[in-house]
């Protein structure tokens, strides 16, 4: 007899609060490198003598190949499970940063860094928020907060620490301690314990169905008997042992092709949501997301040569990168109890932490002072690391929790394609007009367009709302009055008769 899955509600709580701990270590990893770049592009940028657009694509492919990995990952993790996806993420990275420490050209870690470690670490993205939310309802946003938290902390400790192991081993040396660091991502992945302990158990019935299915495909020309597919007994002693083992073979060949078709297919359109493609208020919020790299992907691959440009020694700019780090630390769980709370409406709180972000960069671009720029990117860290928390919190808000992890991996994909260029575009006009201003501009735009798109949001989605449900109305008021048409026709109809 077949037992059904066990059903677990959230517990808010309990072996949740190690699943914090599995978000926290696999963001720093993850999130932490990407945000950390800018000590690297530096790095990169006086070995190998690049301009600073060939060397930004490098951050670029990066973010992108980030985003992609969240996207396989969000089908991946359905397929083999949670655990699985994120251990792979830590060979993964480990693996391509061990090559990367060997690369002789730009063009090498365009690969190596650029597109395998990027990818790597993506894949252990969103198995742990999407864990997250299994385990936590009511303190969802806290959980979220606390757990991606480690974005910062990986800030903080990667851009300090990879400008000390450069100073200390040099760019490649500390590439390969950065290889052994990632491993613990598989400690990450140990942690993410199924909430589902019990799976279901299938029937004889249907075991028994599933082995006539595997007789049928599996044991073709093994001496099995298939309706219209029979091979006569003349036949049969006439094949000779060599001619039998190439359609063995060939039709082994064949059925593992189909499975790797259906699997790739299957892998790619479990990717995307087609149902929220078609709410206007995500989409809103997608154009958001494609303008936030323009923000942060450009101070967070740019800041340490522009406080360079100011003469703030390197080890003084790595320092400033790591207070964005501590930021980040702190906004991401402050944002998520203020969510948490109730007190302000989730996307309400997302564009807030947006327009501070665009008035701090104007307030970055005219103070050269070395206190002064530690304030404005601390601030901006804080703000940055709040709307980045908000942005599976306003999914969920919008759409509910079982939506968090298609619409998160959507928008985040959104943000990949934006910051594939915007890095490159900054490191352009910097070499072109000598300094970042004409970049930090764009930024302070970019961050105005997203606030009041961020407002926004709550009056689309009344709207459309409203609209969805007068047409409801409407079609349930047009078929009672179908309904009422066809009464009155035929009790005149009996009537004549």
């Amino acid at each position: 007899m077949a037992t059904g899955t066990s059903k677990t509600t959230a517990p808010d709580g309990g072996w949740g609060w190690f699943i914090v701990i599995a978000t926290f270590i696999s963001t720093i990893l993850s999130a932490g490198n990407c945000y950390s770049f800018g000590v690297l592009f530096v790095a990169f940028l006086d070995a190998f003598g690049g301009t600073k657009s060939e060397t930004a694509w490098i951050g670029s492919i990066f973010a992108l190949a980030f985003v992609t990995g969240i996207a396989v990952s969000t089908s991946l993790m359905k397929k083999i499970g949670h655990r699985p996806t994120v251990m792979i993420s830590g060979v993964m990275a480990t693996t391509s940063l061990l090559l990367s420490s060997f690369a002789t050209s730009l063009y090498q870690l365009y690969f190596t860094y650029g597109s395998l470690v990027g990818f790597g670490v993506g894949l252990s993205y969103m198995p742990c928020i999407d864990m997250t939310g299994k385990y936590f309802k009511k303190k969802l946003s806290l959980a979220l907060g606390l757990g991606m938290a480690g974005t910062g902390a990986g800030q903080f400790l990667l851009s300090l620490g990879n400008q000390l192991l450069v100073d200390t081993y040099g760019w490649r040396g500390m590439l390969l301690i950065l290889s052994a660091f990632s491993l613990h991502l598989c400690v990450a992945g140990a942690l993410l314990r199924p909430l589902q302990t019990y799976q279901p158990i299938p029937s004889k019935e249907t075991a028994l169905k599933e082995g006539e299915h595997g007789i049928d495909i599996d044991t073709m020309g093994q001496g099995a008997t298939l309706s219209g597919c029979t091979t006569s007994s003349a036949d049969e002693i006439a094949m000779s042992e060599r001619e039998r083992s190439e359609k063995e073979n060939g039709r082994a060949c064949r059925f593992s092709q189909r499975r790797c078709a259906a699997f790739l297919t299957s892998l790619l359109t479990s990717m995307y949501d087609k149902e929220l493609l078609t709410q206007p208020v995500f989409l809103l919020q997608l154009l958001i997301c494609i303008g936030q790299p323009i923000g942060h992907s450009t101070v967070c691959a740019h800041v340490v040569r522009r406080f360079r440009d100011f003469g703030i020694p390197a080890t003084k700019s790595a320092l400033v990168v790591s207070f964005m780090g501590i930021g980040q630390l702190i906004g991401r769980p402050l944002s998520g109890a203020i969510a948490n709370s109730g007190l302000v409406k989730p996307h309400v709180l997302y564009g807030i932490a947006m327009a501070i972000c665009g008035v701090l960069n104007v307030f970055g671009m005219y103070v050269e002072s070395f206190q002064a720029q530690l304030f404005y990117i601390t601030v901006f860290g804080i703000c940055m690391g709040g709307y980045l928390l908000l942005t599976p919190v306003v999914v969920n808000y919008f759409h509910g929790k079982d939506k968090i992890p298609h619409g998160t991996s959507m928008v985040i994909q959104g943000q990949g394609v934006a910051a594939l260029l915007v890095s490159p575009l900054a490191g352009y006009m910097r070499d072109k007009y000598g300094g970042y201003e004409q970049a930090f501009w764009v930024v302070v735009g970019a961050y105005a367009v997203c606030t009041a798109c961020a407002f926004s949001l709550g009056a689309v989605d009344t709207y459309f709302g409203r609209r969805s449900r007068r047409q409801a109305d409407t079609i349930t008021r047009t078929i009672s009055e179908a309904g009422n048409l066809e009464t009155l026709v035929l009790s005149e109809y009996v009537s004549t008769v």
